[in-house]
């Protein structure tokens, strides 16, 4: 489906691009599946310029079109139906209409589950651990503060990498989410360099015609002294540097808020 784009003002030099259309929501209490669905959806009607109170009619209409079963079920019973008590409904009404019905408290307390529980993964490596537990913080009913954070940050890490943070002073009391981040990365960096060591000294180098043994290093092993420290810069974080600006914020808000921004 090509949808034409007014970009005069954008930059954007291309006549039409292949939008794809929002999967409608059916009501199910995933709030991960509720908040894709509602990001998806926004971005659809902003590419297709719906934005603004001159469109909110059509904004309503656009909604039903993507929401199905149970979720379709509410708003023909309550937004358009024949039988429905109220009569105004704005956007923002619509969409935390279906959050408040579907989304229940018990489903919310999942995030805050996943945030004690999640722990790091060398294919995600210390970045994605660190996002991953983000993603569930601020899904959480009341989002925790920067000590909590950063503890739980430390706490997920591998034993050995924990131990490692720690002897270089590096704690969640004493130092900020990027300096713990940094150095995290450092050790993690300085066990691939120390593993790519052990390999390379353990293992032959094998050639076509015959194998020949690595000669053994003159120089100390590299297990015997620290990495030198990564000079790689730690990735933007935008969004746990103010968890502890979110406390008091309520789900419900926190949708609205993300509506009213679009």
């Amino acid at each position: 489906m090509k949808i034409p784009l007014h970009t005069a003002g954008s930059g954007i030099k291309l006549s039409s691009i292949r939008v794809p259309l929002p999967k409608a929501y059916s009501g199910d209490e995933d709030i991960k599946q509720f908040d894709g669905w509602l990001h998806s959806m926004l971005r659809w009607m902003k590419i297709n310029h719906y934005a603004g109170p001159e469109h909110e009619c059509d904004r309503i209409t656009l909604t039903a079109m993507y929401l199905d079963k149970k979720a379709k079920t509410w708003f023909n019973d309550n937004v358009k139906g024949i039988n429905c008590r109220r009569r105004v409904w704005t956007f923002k009404d619509v969409i935390t209409g279906p959050y408040d019905q579907f989304i229940h408290e018990s489903s919310i307390q999942d995030a805050t589950q996943k945030f004690y529980a999640v722990k790091y993964a060398t294919d995600g490596g210390v970045y994605g651990f660190y996002h991953e537990l983000e993603h569930y913080a601020l899904r959480m009913i009341h989002v925790p503060d920067s000590y909590t954070f950063n503890t739980q940050l430390m706490m997920g890490l591998l034993s050995s990498m924990i131990w490692l943070v720690i002897d270089k002073g590096v704690t969640a009391e004493m130092l900020s989410l990027n300096e713990i981040l940094h150095m995290a990365k450092c050790v993690e960096e300085g066990n691939k360099v120390m593993r790519q060591y052990d390999d390379h000294c353990r293992v032959g180098v094998t050639t076509p015609s015959h194998s020949v043994r690595v000669a053994q290093p003159s120089h100390p092993s590299p297990t015997s002294s620290w990495p030198v420290q990564s000079t790689r810069s730690t990735p933007a974080l935008p969004a746990t540097q103010n968890l502890k600006h979110q406390n008091d914020e309520c789900p419900t808000r926190a949708v609205s808020r993300l509506i009213v921004n679009e």
